[in-house]
C-alpha cells in the first residue's frame, strides 16, 4: 500500500504539471490504460479489406432445408459473380457428412475475476455493480467470500453440493471434480464464490442480489456435475464436376445435457442439420452474395479487460473493479455499451507515460511487482529493501522529467 502511494503520489504529481491538474497516475491503473490504448492504436492503423460471402440454402430429398457457406471468402466481386452462376447451373450433392461426439466439460466455480467477467457478458453489471451485491450476499450470509482467486470448494460444501444435484437432477448428473487454481499467486486461504448452503434455490433482496445469486448457484453445481455429450455434424456440398471450392454446414445437437441442466444460459445457439447421405441429391433453393469489409479488432469490454490484466498478472482480483472505476472516474475512458474507449485525456496521459517511464507501466515491472508483494506477504522478502530497490531509481527518474515540456493546454479539471 506504502509502495502503491508512493508510485502514484509521484507520478501524479509530474502529470498534474505536465499535462492537467487533477488527474492521475497508478502502479496498476497506468499499465490498464496503456493495454486500452494499444488496443485503441491499432483500430485507428486498421486498413479495411473488402470480400464477399457466399451462402445457399439447400433442399435434401425429405424436404429438410438447411444453409451453407462457401468454404473460401473471394476478394473480388468478379470471382464471387462467377462462383456464383456456377453454382446456379450446376447438380448439387452432398459431397460427405462428419459426425463427432464431443464432450463438454464443467467450468470451475467462481473466483471474483471470472464472477466479474460473467456477470459483465450475461447480467450486463459492471465490475463495481457485481461486488456490491455480492458483498450484500456475503453480508446477510447467502455466499462465501467474494474476494478470491480459488477455485477449491470444502468437502463439506462438495458433499453438500453433490446431494443437492442428485436431489434435483439424478444420480446421472453427479460428478466429482477438484480444480485447480490457474493463478499464479493465488491466495488459498478462501474458497471460490458458492452459496453457503447448495439447496437454496433463490437469495437476495434486490434483482440484482437475486440475479447475482442464481448465476453462482448455477456455476457452482455445474462445476460437480456430469460432461455435457454434444454430436457435431458438417455437411459439405458442391455442385458436381466443378474446380469451385465447397459448401459447408456446421451444426450440432445435444445428446445429454450434463452440466448445461444446471445451467442452461452456458450452452449457446445450436444449428440442428438435417439426416443426409454421401452423394445424395440436393435442391438448390436459393443462392446469394453478400459484400462485407474486415472488421478492426474490438475494443476491450470490462470483461474483456478483467481477462487481460489476469493474464498478464496485473492486479489483484480484489483490485479490479476499482481499476476500472478509476479509470472511469478520471475520464481517462467511456463507457458505450458494455465497451471501453479511450477519451483524448486517457490518449494524452497514456502516451506521456509510455514516452517517460515505459519500463514503469509494462507488463513485466508491474507482474513482477505483484510477485515481490506477496512475497512479503508470506515473509520471504524484506519489505524496506523491496521499497528502496524501487523507490530510489524511481524517484529519481521522475526528477529527471521536471524540464520536458509541458504535454498539452487541457485547462484544469473541476
Amino acid at each position: 500500500r506504502v509502495l502503491d502511494r508512493l508510485f502514484g503520489y509521484d507520478l501524479s504529481g509530474l502529470v498534474w504539471k505536465k499535462v492537467r491538474y487533477g488527474l492521475s497516475a497508478g502502479r496498476v491503473q497506468s499499465p490498464a490504460l496503456r493495454i486500452l490504448m494499444e488496443k485503441e492504436r491499432e483500430i485507428r492503423a486498421f486498413v479495411p479489406e473488402k470480400f464477399w460471402v457466399l451462402g445457399v440454402d439447400l433442399k435434401t430429398k425429405s424436404g429438410k432445408m438447411f444453409t451453407a457457406i462457401c468454404t473460401e471468402e473471394p476478394k473480388t466481386g468478379k470471382e464471387a459473380e462467377h462462383i456464383l452462376k456456377a453454382v446456379e447451373k450446376g447438380s448439387w450433392e452432398v459431397v460427405s457428412v462428419e459426425e463427432t461426439e464431443a464432450g463438454r466439460t464443467p467450468r470451475a466455480p467462481f473466483t471474483t475475476s471470472t464472477l466479474q467477467q460473467v456477470a459483465s457478458t450475461r447480467l450486463g453489471f459492471s465490475p463495481s455493480r457485481t461486488m456490491r451485491a455480492a458483498q450484500k450476499l456475503y453480508e446477510a450470509g447467502q455466499i462465501t467470500y467474494m474476494r478470491t482467486d480459488s477455485t477449491n470448494l470444502s468437502k463439506d460444501a462438495v458433499s453438500s453440493i453433490l446431494s443437492t444435484i442428485e436431489k434435483d437432477f439424478g444420480k446421472n448428473y453427479v460428478a466429482p471434480h477438484e480444480y485447480k487454481t490457474k493463478s499464479k499467486n493465488a491466495q488459498e486461504a478462501h474458497e471460490a464464490v458458492r452459496p453457503t448452503n447448495a439447496g437454496k434455490i433463490s437469495a437476495g433482496k434486490t434483482d440484482d442480489e437475486r440475479n447475482l445469486y442464481e448465476l453462482i448457484r448455477a456455476r457452482t453445481l455445474a462445476s460437480q456435475m456430469t460432461d455435457a455429450r454434444i454430436m457435431r455434424t458438417k455437411i459439405t456440398s458442391n455442385i458436381k464436376d466443378t474446380d469451385i471450392p465447397d459448401f459447408t454446414a456446421n451444426g450440432s445437437r445435444l445428446l445429454f445435457d450434463g452440466w448445461l441442466k444446471a445451467d442452461p444460459d452456458a450452452r449457446g445457439e445450436e444449428i440442428e442439420l438435417p439426416k443426409v447421405a454421401d452423394k445424395e441429391s440436393l435442391t438448390l433453393v436459393e443462392a446469394r452474395s453478400e459484400e462485407k469489409e474486415t472488421q478492426p479488432p474490438p475494443r476491450y469490454t470490462e470483461a474483456g479487460l478483467i481477462r487481460e490484466l489476469e493474464k498478464r498478472g496485473i492486479g489483484r482480483p480484489s483490485t479490479y473493479a476499482s481499476i476500472i472505476g478509476t479509470l472511469e472516474n478520471r475520464n481517462y475512458v467511456e463507457k458505450q455499451g458494455r465497451t471501453l474507449l479511450p477519451t483524448y485525456t486517457g490518449d494524452v496521459v497514456s502516451t506521456f507515460l509510455e514516452e517517460h517511464f515505459p519500463t514503469y507501466i509494462s507488463d513485466t515491472f508491474t507482474a513482477e511487482m505483484e510477485n515481490e508483494l506477496d512475497e512479503i506477504a508470506d515473509g520471504s522478502r524484506d519489505y524496506t529493501k523491496t521499497l528502496k530497490d524501487f523507490y530510489t531509481p524511481f524517484t529519481k527518474d521522475v526528477k529527471s522529467k521536471d524540464k520536458v515540456e509541458k504535454r498539452t493546454n487541457m485547462g484544469d479539471a473541476p
